[in-house]
């Protein structure tokens, strides 16, 4: 199963608490509404009472759980005038967003029903069906998971029918065109009276049937003539009032003309949606309600993208030399990629992209650089073998389906001018070599995000390989370094601006500032000191190991212990279908609503024991519990046929059971073990403790700003020099600021970044925790203290991932004090103070937890 990142798991909280603010304010209107209609005075119902969509929205902005960037509430409503809850997740490109729409989509209270799935362009469509079409993709797992396999993919010329929504989980791709009817024939052909859809509708002549459906769906497209509703697309859709998911929503509300994106957002309304679920990597705030903001750092701090971006250009010179200095740089890729592979078994091929005038089969003339005319130079004067060269364009696809990432892939060079532009991404593509007017800011600025994906979004601790690189011709590399910025801030990478550095060929030297390596020491008084910072540590027979959760933790579980939950949870909605029969004689039609389709209603057992696989590595205890579930289900009356019906919510119910009651056994694991003395955080030994290194390189640009406090650089950090680069947010500089002004301490120090060999925590889960903070102060009343910080915004205060990481902390923190009242040595006694902070009202708490009764000490 795919391991969602801290920020897509923010994300989905976020919806989490959306959905039930969404279901009480819907609840509670519908109370009101039915307490107006039963008044006798007939009074008319308050807008703002049906509108609960913006009174969830509201709820949540008073309790902080939007976005703090998210703009004033916007209103939706659809045709019949009814409000659509709508909410939008910022997220940039290379963070996911396809599989965040399937991972919300498995969350959703729906087994059954319409999904409408809408793409921009032909390579991101393609894309998108090659996931969900498979079905060992994650995504298109997840959407099994949302209904027990019951998923129907649909094409817009698809046929389907009542039957298939009653039964299925139907998801309909479409391209933005078909939804739009400013767009031309693509949309028109959805309103065309096709009778492909006969179960939906009355029959032509069932003139009572068809007043019916009118008085039920009123903003049904009709006939101008008879008035009969149209058995068109566009109406099924008015019908089945599907969920809406708005992939790359900038692409459809990019446009520079707001009434043209406020026409399409119309276009959508139209739809009758349920609901509208957008991701965008620039959301408009004047349609879009920002549910969720995820930054560049986000990304970056996942190890998502590879970071920096290095620029190089060659104004005034031949594109033959900006190609070789291209390929001399991806040697030195590959050589570092094959010494990798060698030392951790990990596979890595880098991947030159070049970016060309010209692509067409008769528009090789010589002055244009043709795709052609860089192949025949890479080929002959480079020595490239001709099967590493593939040209991708409209023409000429050479690519096709190939695996790039397979290791039979022999692909290290792909020519394109447009192709690539959007809709394709390979983690192993590390250098955009531009030949072409690199003054086109739109092919810069889409092409710079297809190199920055990371390759398995893990770092390889490589310096070289965890960076990507833009080479250009023809170019200053001040004006290259300007649009890669803009690049990514059009990409929603926002806060990556220093990220984007310009190395400069000889003919530059002195035009504009290089990057450069720098070694940053400690300050003097700290040289030659040994400091140690505490690490969670495991007794392995008369030695001590670093606590691992795979070894030391979770064969302690006791799987035979865990029993199935008590779900009593109702049925899910269910959809109906509607028909109509006439007898032959003149007898009045009859209208009613039919029985959904009869099909085999019988639960697997292996299908609910998959969804544990990877929380209980033993199967057959998976298989236990879900039998065990099943029994006392059936003991209590259920039938089969209404556990089937229930089916995607019982295995939610079920999994989150298990990893909850298996998370419950490892902190009671862990704490067992730290009492009995298995386990020990404390400074009394030196090895396996982490050892703060002498110093670090780190590659900055020649005019790079440190950390000023005042025009003054910090004076209180560990190490000599801080610059602006190493901090994600304000709150993380802020924090920083106050530490530095804190005379109480000795140093303080910013890690920055997570990668090998940096100092973590680790509790009775699986993953690491990294502070972003550490500080050590000076001797006060006899004692020490070691400081442990990490920085949330206060949107992330209530999520389960935070209230973890307080509770490992606060542990921590009572163990170390514990083992530093049993003085081993002579000096101060050790204490420690490790602390989430969320605001700079947090940054008070802590001179008191130092002893200092006032603030006199302070500057």
């Amino acid at each position: 199963m795919m391991e969602l990142k801290e920020y897509q798991r923010g994300a989905l909280d976020a919806l989490a608490r959306w959905l039930e603010a969404l279901e009480e304010a819907q609840r509670d209107s519908e109370t009101l509404i039915e307490a107006f209609q039963q008044t006798p005075t007939n009074i008319p119902i308050p807008d703002e009472i049906r509108n609960y969509p913006k009174i969830a929205w509201q709820k949540l902005k008073e309790n902080g759980s939007i976005a703090a960037t998210a703009g004033e509430y916007v209103d939706r409503t659809d045709g019949a005038n009814r409000p659509i809850p709508h909410i939008c997740f910022k997220v940039p490109t290379g963070g996911g967003k396809t599989l965040l729409a399937a991972a919300a989509l498995e969350r959703l209270p729906r087994q059954r029903g319409l999904v409408l799935w809408i793409v921009p362009s032909k390579a991101i469509y393609a894309q998108t069906k090659a996931a969900l079409w498979d079905k060992r993709h994650p995504y298109r797992k997840m959407l099994n998971r949302a209904c027990a396999g019951r998923v129907k993919m649909l094409e817009k010329e698809d046929t389907f029918n009542r039957d298939d929504i009653a039964n299925y989980l139907c998801v309909m791709l479409l391209m933005l065109p078909a939804t739009n009817r400013q767009r031309g024939r693509e949309f028109l052909r959805m309103f065309r009276d096709s009778g492909r859809y006969p179960s939906f509708f009355p029959d032509i002549d069932n003139v009572f049937g068809n007043t019916e459906m009118l008085n039920e769906y009123p903003d049904l497209e009709c006939h101008t003539e008879r008035g009969l509703i149209k058995q068109s697309l566009f109406n099924v859709f008015k019908l089945l009032r599907p969920v809406v998911v708005l992939d790359e929503a900038h692409k459809a509300y990019g446009a520079r003309n707001q009434t043209a994106n406020e026409e399409f957002a119309k276009s959508i309304n139209r739809l009758d949606p349920r609901m509208v679920i957008e991701l965008s990597a620039t959301p408009n705030r004047g349609i879009s309600n920002l549910l969720v903001d995820i930054g560049g750092p986000d990304l970056k701090k996942e190890e998502m993208i590879k970071l920096p971006v290095q620029v190089t250009s060659f104004p005034n010179a031949e594109w033959q030399l900006t190609l070789g200095q291209a390929a001399d740089e991806l040697e030195r890729l590959n050589a570092e990629a094959r010494s990798l592979e060698n030392s951790t078994g990990r596979y890595i091929r880098p991947i030159a992209v070049v970016r060309v005038e010209r692509t067409g089969r008769d528009q090789q003339d010589g002055e244009r650089i043709h795709a052609e005319d860089v192949r025949e130079y890479l080929t002959q004067n480079l020595r490239v073998p001709s099967d590493a060269v593939r040209v991708k364009s409209a023409e000429k696809d050479e690519l096709g389906r190939e695996n790039l990432l397979s290791e039979f892939s022999q692909v290290r060079w792909i020519i394109t001018k447009s192709a690539l532009m959007e809709g394709w991404d390979c983690p192993f593509a590390y250098l955009l070599v531009m030949l072409d007017n690199t003054q086109a800011q739109r092919a810069i600025t889409q092409l710079v995000g297809r190199v920055m994906r990371q390759p398995h979004a893990q770092r390889t601790g490589s310096e070289l390989l965890d960076q990507c690189y833009v080479y250009c011709n023809n170019a200053e590399v001040g004006t290259v370094v300007t649009q890669v910025k803009n690049g990514l801030e059009s990409e929603g990478l926002t806060g990556l601006g220093d990220e984007v550095m310009g190395a400069l060929d000889s003919q530059q030297a002195g035009e504009v500032q290089a990057v450069e390596r720098q070694t940053i020491m400690r300050r003097e008084q700290f040289q030659n000191q040994r400091i140690y910072l505490p690490m969670v540590r495991h007794r392995n027979g008369d030695e001590w190991v670093q606590l691992n959760y795979q070894a030391h933790i979770l064969p302690q579980v006791d799987w035979a212990a865990i029993e199935a939950p008590h779900p009593s949870a109702s049925a899910p909605q269910s959809v109906r279908r509607e028909s109509e029969r006439v007898d032959l004689d003149e007898t009045t039609p009859v209208f009613h609503t039919e029985q959904e389709l009869h099909i085999e209603r019988q639960i697997s057992i292996a299908d609910f024991a998959r969804r544990l696989s990877d929380i209980m590595p033993n199967l057959w205890q998976a298989a236990r519990i879900a039998q065990q579930m099943h029994e006392r289900l059936r003991a209590d009356g259920e039938t089969e046929e209404a556990i089937y019906d229930r089916r995607s919510y019982l295995a939610h119910v079920l999994r989150e059971h298990v990893k909850d009651e298996v998370e419950k056994q490892a902190e009671q694991v862990f704490r067992r073990k730290l009492d009995q003395g298995e386990i020990r955080f404390d400074l009394e030994t030196q090895q396996p403790n982490y050892q703060m290194v002498d110093s670090y390189e780190i590659q900055i640009h020649s005019n790079e700003r440190q950390l000023e406090r005042y025009s003054n650089p910090v004076q209180m950090s560990l190490f000599e020099k801080v610059f602006e680069q190493q901090f994600d947010s304000e709150l993380e500089k802020k924090f920083a600021y106050y530490l530095d002004e804190e005379l109480a301490l000795q140093w303080w120090h910013r890690v920055a970044a997570r990668q090998r060999g940096e100092y973590y925590l680790q509790g009775w889960k699986r993953g690491r925790i990294y502070p972003d903070f550490v500080a050590m102060a000076n001797e006060i009343g006899g004692v020490t203290h070691v400081m442990i910080f990490d920085t949330k915004g206060e949107h992330l205060a209530g999520n389960l991932d935070t209230v973890y990481k307080r509770k490992v902390l606060e542990t921590l923190e009572g163990a170390f004090n514990s083992a530093g009242r049993m003085v081993v040595s002579d000096g101060p006694r050790r204490q420690g103070i490790f602390q989430l902070v969320f605001s700079e009202q947090d940054f008070l708490e802590i001179p008191p937890r130092l002893d200092i009764e006032t603030y006199s000490t302070r500057r």
